[in-house]
């Protein structure tokens, strides 16, 4: 199958190689078409003739400019109606087409006479139509092509070609009925396209051809001669307003000038204010960058002196760090006298941090070397509390007077025998809830020895201080073994209403507050 050029391809060899073939071929293909439209508009063969080689002619002189046109249906089309108007000369046409619609009644039923009527009004209503839908009409029953022919022209799928022919003559219709004539369906406006596409006479597209080439040669020389004769035949009023109108040229393409550059002019100035402004921004930012920028080499500057700081630091301490891992890994090495910490064993932790005060409260520095925290501080004051409340009691219980001396100065002796069972069992179960709260290590370190008993022995004398006021010293006594002695600073109460205060009222005592001596300590 040999491809088909297009309209395009077909101008384009025309245009630039002066290809006569070419140019023939377009005016084979769109000969019908022209010639059909100028024969509707003229009613005369010979005019249509005529009409026909001028707009060929003007195709001639056009191609370079219609290169970039799909399809030249549209553009031979609209210029034939032009050519039927100049031919015309004014109104004759639309006169006799009213005339003709007035004696007809705009309804009709005889089919010719419609489609005669008809046929009148069919160019209009083609330049209704969009560009598209009227090339398509126009290939498809003007010059007879198939849909797929027409898809190629028109870059389209063939469906999409009959769709748009479909919708071209549904509008078309309604073209002529708007204009008051009663086509009855869209078949009537298809059998109009059909009986108007009247061929050309045979022979008659080379004569065209060869007269629009020739034509075309000479478009320049032949164009001055239409514009000279057209100027020599204008009247003298026309004359004249065509002079003011050239003289009157200069004036306002200079008017338009000034207008234009004063519209520049006060755009330019808009601009540079706003130039400016931003100028004026981006200065201010430029400062405020300039101190954040010297506020930050500060900073940056301090932070290094600080990283050297810290940096001389962390040494000095992993080498104090390596230092005192080696001499705790040592065994028997010296302790240097020159670091801030010294080596002790955890069996004198006790003795550091006294834990003996009322109710198991534990001082601050018996929570420093135990490594006790906040949260594990209460429950074992709780537990320690506990124990010392049991102790409280089973001191009370076995408190009994082993001798009341008859000699000077009186002295009353009050013993308390070793607990026992009864204070291991109350030492077990402080042991379980401290090792719950701190561990093994550090309840045995904490409450190591609480499960030991011992023999207290309380001596009371009245006399010995000034005012009479009794002294108390209590002596402790563990497996068979002198501990300790000493004044105490609170001897339980119910000990005192059993054994002490009788016997100083038996004495005639009348000071009995032992917190009143000034010897006041305990010792276990």
């Amino acid at each position: 199958m040999v491809e088909l050029k297009t309209d395009r391809e077909l101008l384009r060899d025309y245009a630039e190689g002066r290809n006569e073939h070419a140019f023939t071929k377009l005016v084979q293909r769109h000969l019908d078409l022209v010639f059909s439209t100028a024969l509707r508009g003229l009613g005369n063969v010979q005019a249509a003739q005529e009409i026909t080689q001028n707009v060929f002619i003007a195709l001639a002189r056009k191609a370079a400019w219609l290169r970039s046109e799909t399809s030249l249906s549209g553009w031979l089309h609209k210029t034939t109606l032009l050519e039927i108007r100049r031919w015309w000369r004014g109104e004759l046409r639309r006169q006799r087409r009213e005339q003709t619609a007035i004696e007809l009644g705009t309804v009709m039923n005889n089919e010719d006479t419609l489609l005669k009527v008809l046929a009148g009004e069919l160019d209009e209503g083609l330049l209704e139509l969009r560009e598209t839908d009227r090339q398509a009409l126009m290939l498809r029953y003007f010059e007879g092509r198939t849909h797929q022919e027409i898809g190629q022209l028109l870059g389209a799928r063939e469906d999409a070609v009959r769709m748009r022919i479909d919708k071209a003559l549904d509008r078309l219709t309604r073209f002529f009925r708007r204009r008051g004539y009663a086509v009855p369906t869209i078949a009537t406006t298809v059998t109009l396209l059909g009986v108007v596409a009247i061929p050309a006479p045979a022979g008659f597209a080379m004569v065209a051809a060869r007269s629009a080439l020739a034509a075309g040669g000479s478009g320049a020389a032949t164009g001055l001669k239409l514009l000279l004769s057209k100027l020599l035949g204008l009247s003298r009023a026309q004359t004249s307003f065509l002079c003011l109108a050239i003289a009157a040229g200069p004036v306002t393409w200079e008017w338009n000038v000034k207008r234009v550059c004063l519209a520049r002019a006060a755009r330019a100035q808009s601009q540079l204010e706003v130039v400016r402004e931003e100028a004026a921004r981006s200065a201010s930012d430029l400062g405020q960058l300039r101190a954040e920028s010297a506020r930050l080499d500060l900073s940056v500057a301090e932070a290094e002196k600080d990283s050297a700081r810290y940096g001389e630091a962390a040494r000095k301490l992993e080498a104090l760090k390596g230092q005192v891992r080696a001499l705790l890994a040592g065994t028997g090495s010296p302790w240097p006298a020159n670091l801030p910490y010294v080596r002790v064993s955890k069996a004198i932790i006790r003795s550091l941090a006294p834990d003996n005060r009322p109710m198991g409260r534990m001082s601050e520095l018996a929570l420093e070397l135990y490594g006790i925290t906040m949260q594990e501080k209460a429950p074992a004051e709780q537990a320690l509390a506990g124990y010392s409340q049991g102790v409280y009691d089973l001191m009370v219980a076995t408190a009994h007077v082993i001798n009341l001396s008859n000699r000077q100065p009186v002295q009353l002796l009050v013993a308390l025998a070793p607990p026992g069972q009864p204070l291991q069992a109350i030492a077990d179960q402080t042991r379980l809830q401290l090792t719950d709260v701190l561990g093994a290590e550090r309840e045995k370190l904490l409450f190591d020895g609480g499960d030991k008993g011992a023999i207290q022995t309380m001596t009371f004398e009245p006399s010995g201080t000034k005012g009479g006021a009794p002294r108390y010293v209590t002596t402790t006594t563990r497996i068979g073994r002198m501990l300790g002695e000493g004044p105490f600073s609170k001897v339980p109460g119910p000990i005192l209403e059993r054994f002490v205060y009788p016997w100083l009222d038996q004495l005639g005592v009348t000071n009995r507050d032992p917190a009143a001596t000034s010897r006041t300590a305990t010792s276990r």
